[in-house]
């Protein structure tokens, strides 16, 4: 993902900006229960917004159904992204599905300008003293990163590395990284399922407790190679 300085300082936002409110329409949830997040019938609908990034053509991202999300990235960068309601604050798991039946080539992550992978999916925490004002809608993760309170969780389908590898996120100044759940050469054309521990992962990468988790984000890239992924995500959800 190719960024100028100003589009690195709208993407930091994008990834940022997950403002909270008490209820979001369209998350199933109950008390000890799994947290489903919906794609569909239509992402607006259900709360994703789309950023795109400055002289970059944007990925396309549409619902199938209500639970699972597809992707095409033609030589282009972009991402959704969206909030959670407070039940989901807590969550210390996540599991979903994705597959990729085309994607880029292997990359370094931890380069600005040559981090192209087939799918990111950001976990988005803020501390926990912000629990009462993510609550009623106060707090954004923009404003948290900016203050160095907040930390981006990314599971990721794609680099060169190892299944767990810890990468540096080169965009967020020590405050995201990505964990490489499935290399880029993994097999194409089938579902992979996946169930991760968020406050393991969150330590291992962090050395501390996670805070709450106040947004998700889901990205992909093949500018930087002009490549083209195509994916998708299905059944997201979290759980305590």
């Amino acid at each position: 993902m190719s960024l100028s300085l100003p589009t690195r300082r709208r993407f930091l936002a994008a990834t940022g900006g997950f403002c909270v409110s008490a209820a979001i329409p369209g998350i199933a949830y109950g008390q000890g229960a799994a947290i489903g997040v919906p794609f569909g019938p239509d992402l607006g609908g259900e709360g994703w917004e789309h950023m795109t990034f400055r002289r970059i053509p944007a990925t396309e991202y549409a619902a199938s159904g209500r639970s699972e999300l597809a992707i095409t990235a033609r030589a282009s960068s972009s991402l959704i992204h969206r909030p959670l309601p407070e039940p989901a604050f807590d969550a210390q798991r996540a599991s979903w599905r994705w597959r990729v039946d085309e994607g880029v080539p292997a990359t370094d992550l931890s380069r600005r300008g040559g981090d192209d992978r087939a799918i990111a999916i950001y976990f988005a925490f803020a501390p926990q003293s912000a629990r009462a004002s993510a609550a009623v809608g106060r707090t954004s993760l923009r404003r948290l990163l900016i203050s160095g309170s907040g930390n981006l969780l990314v599971y990721v389908w794609g680099g060169g590395e190892p299944r767990g590898t810890i990468v540096a996120n080169p965009y967020t100044r020590g405050r995201g990284v990505y964990l490489i759940q499935r290399p880029a050469d993994t097999p194409t054309g089938q579902w992979q399922s996946e169930i991760v521990d968020l406050a393991g992962d969150y330590r291992r990468a962090f050395g501390d407790a996670p805070g709450i988790l106040v947004g998700l984000a889901i990205a992909s890239d093949s500018d930087d190679v002009d490549g083209v992924n195509r994916a998708r995500v299905a059944d997201l959800a979290l759980a305590g």
